[in-house]
């Protein structure tokens, strides 16, 4: 590319982000209401010490976000982690882990679609699902191509009805732990009850355990490193960048301990003892809270909410692509 006078320049890209909407972006990719999906999986792993297994996750992954804010610093770049490893290493190594993230960049999108696709079917049964693929993928383009501040606004509703039922849940699981009822019937004679540390540690506790529960957890915050990927759209980029990534990375892990704490109180024993499947909870947890009219109204948001995360995703790669592409 040349400019007027004939010298070569450099693509750029506009810098119109701040802090909170690199937060947001991050949050929707995040998914929070993910916590429904994952707690029976983890609670049998972790021998019912949800919350713990969170606090182990969250600590790791505030760890990672200050080694990428470290590597922002030193390369704002869209780049991410193949920028990092490009500059620091080798080009090879770099040509290595650009590929290697953009396919997982790439599958995060399409695994979004899929289960929006999933979910839409089951509403829409007679409408064939390429349809449902064709429109999914157009409207995340579109969104994107809007640039990434139209990304973070389109988003932010979302993430906040996100946060506004997960808060709306814990109200009710904590009503009913005040009047003395969980899962299982009374709380007067429990394993757990309300406010003791117990959840957290106990004499069943097994370190142990609760990795094995906080490597499963670790999927739930997939996508906060791939903020990394908007350095040459963000203002300030070497101070809000890396502020914006640790405090994504703070910010859910916060919710999802105090929501898996209550839950935990609730759900005291094996999940299999109240959940048909433990690897896809989501459905009979909020059922068994909140009725059929609350599963049902939730369920159908979640179309909503993977499509925020496919976008946020959306927009990860396409910056990769950029960058690589650039170079």
């Amino acid at each position: 590319m040349t400019n007027i006078s004939g010298t070569p320049s450099v693509a750029k890209l506009q810098k119109t982000l701040g802090l909170w909407h690199i937060i947001i972006i991050g949050l929707a990719y995040i998914q929070p209401m993910t916590l429904f999906d994952t707690f029976g999986l983890v609670s049998k792993e972790s021998n019912h010490h949800v919350p713990t297994s969170y606090i182990v996750a969250l600590i790791a992954i505030l760890f990672t976000s200050i080694s990428y804010g470290h590597m922002i610093r030193r390369y704002p770049s869209s780049g991410s982690a193949y920028t990092y490893a490009q500059k620091s290493i080798h080009p090879n190594v770099g040509f290595m882990v650009g590929w290697s993230s953009w396919l997982d960049y790439l599958l995060s999108p399409m695994v979004n679609i899929i289960l929006a696709v999933i979910y839409l079917e089951a509403l829409f049964p007679e409408v064939n699902h390429w349809v449902w693929v064709i429109a999914l993928t157009a409207i995340m383009t579109a969104v994107n191509l809007r640039g990434a501040r139209f990304v973070a606004n389109f988003n932010s509703l979302i993430v906040f009805v996100q946060l506004a039922v997960i808060a709306y849940f814990v109200w009710m699981v904590y009503q009913l732990l005040s009047s003395g009822v969980n899962a299982d019937g009374s709380l007067v004679e429990a394993k757990y009850q309300l406010w003791s540390l117990e959840p957290f540690w106990n004499e069943m506790t097994s370190v142990g355990a609760l990795i094995t529960g906080a490597t499963l957890l670790c999927f739930s915050f997939t996508g906060f490193d791939s903020l990394s990927s908007l350095a040459e759209e963000t203002k300030d980029t070497e101070k809000t960048l890396p502020k914006a990534m640790f405090l994504t990375a703070l910010i859910a892990g916060v919710i999802f301990i105090v929501s898996t704490y209550f839950m935990q109180i609730f759900f005291p024993n094996e999940p299999g003892s109240y959940f048909k499947n433990i690897a896809e909870t989501q459905p009979e947890i909020l059922l068994l809270v909140g009725g059929s009219l609350f599963q049902s109204y939730v369920l159908a948001f979640a179309i909503v909410t993977v499509m925020a995360s496919g976008i946020s995703a959306h927009a990860g790669v396409s910056r990769l692509m950029y960058v690589m592409g650039r170079d």
